[in-house]
């Protein structure tokens, strides 16, 4: 839920920030989700003139993580990846290939969109309906 973002790039950091917590906040290179936007939220971008390749780019370069703060023990928390992971790397991504599932879904009942998790390293399959 965020109501109160009205620019397109705050509302793709918001999002990156909900995403970010998928699974655990320091998992990198994970299986992606399906991001579900709903109508009012997607038509923050449409109004800007935004296409679904830059909302693309844009959540994806606010998935990109500090692997200091992802090393397992940072901040206190056991959970993460190991020093060999991290070596010689800045940042990664969230998600494997930055390969986020995104649908637009649901009815104009407010600005709510949702997250449908995957499963550790599954595999995403969908079906025409």
């Amino acid at each position: 839920m965020d109501q109160a973002s009205r620019e397109p790039d705050a509302l793709c950091r918001s999002f990156a920030a909900c995403l970010k917590a998928v699974g655990h906040p320091k998992h990198a290179n994970t299986a992606a989700p399906l991001l579900v936007i709903s109508p009012e939220h997607t038509r923050r971008f449409e109004d800007a003139g935004w296409s679904k390749i830059q909302f693309r780019e844009t959540v994806s370069r606010h998935l990109e993580m500090p692997v200091e703060e992802l090393i397992s023990g940072a901040g206190g928390i056991p959970e993460g990846i190991s020093q060999d992971q991290a070596k010689n790397k800045k940042t990664m991504p969230k998600f494997r290939s930055n390969a986020l599932h995104i649908v637009r879904a649901g009815g104009d009942a407010g600005l709510f969109s949702a997250i449908i998790s995957s499963w550790g390293a599954s595999t995403s399959v969908t079906k025409e309906i």
